[in-house]
């Protein structure tokens, strides 16, 4: 599932160690608040974007059966 590759991104973004996700004072930098913003908006459209799916394709089976 892609949701779950994202959900890991952002635990591998939380517990990163590189310096890109946060200063040496322990505080987020702007990598860290870009890619949490694109993984947060790229879950949230994918799940609202599968809901949609779903409901269109029980609504095509009600009105063939």
């Amino acid at each position: 599932m892609v949701s779950c590759a994202w959900i890991t991104f952002v635990k591998n973004l939380w517990n990163d160690g590189s310096g890109l996700a946060f200063d040496d004072a322990g505080d987020p930098t702007a990598y860290f608040w870009v890619h949490l913003l694109l993984a947060v908006t790229s879950f949230v459209l994918g799940t609202v974007i599968g809901v949609l799916g779903l409901r269109g394709v029980r609504a095509a089976r009600r009105e063939v059966g």
